[in-house]
């Protein structure tokens, strides 16, 4: 009799963790990201050490970016993220419409710029912080 229970307990819990497993396989691809799509080719953040953010270095790369554009005939896909009480805000770029010379020509031009600032950081090939 103890045999019956025991063997009976078993298989419902052999029976309950198979199904569980088929449940999650079974949803795996519907929730899948697209990974590429949520990376980004430059990413500009402008940040505060308690003092605001370089406002006059923002508004000059916008323009930055407004006359390459237009140099270039290009439309760079941006995405401006407020993360911050001080003014905090990330440029997430992604350059997928340009050549790979004015891919490079954009962020190295990007990097030069920002080079000697405290309140400007740069990263590459990452997540934008909405996208996190």
């Amino acid at each position: 009799m103890n045999y019956t229970y025991l063997l009976l307990a078993l298989s419902m819990l052999f029976a309950c963790s198979s199904s569980k497993v088929q449940t999650d396989n079974s949803h795996s691809d519907v929730h899948a990201i697209n990974v590429s799509d949520s990376i980004y080719a430059l990413r500009v953040s402008f940040f505060s050490i308690g003092s605001g953010i370089d406002g006059k270095a923002k508004q000059e790369y916008e323009q930055y970016i407004n006359e390459f554009q237009t140099i270039n005939n290009v439309t760079i896909v941006l995405n401006k993220t407020s993360w911050g009480k001080e003014g905090e805000i990330d440029y997430c770029i992604k350059l997928t419409g340009l050549t790979k010379e004015l891919q490079q020509e954009f962020i190295e031009s990007t990097k030069d710029k920002f080079k000697d600032s405290k309140r400007i950081r740069l990263y590459e090939n990452t997540t934008c912080a909405s996208n996190k």
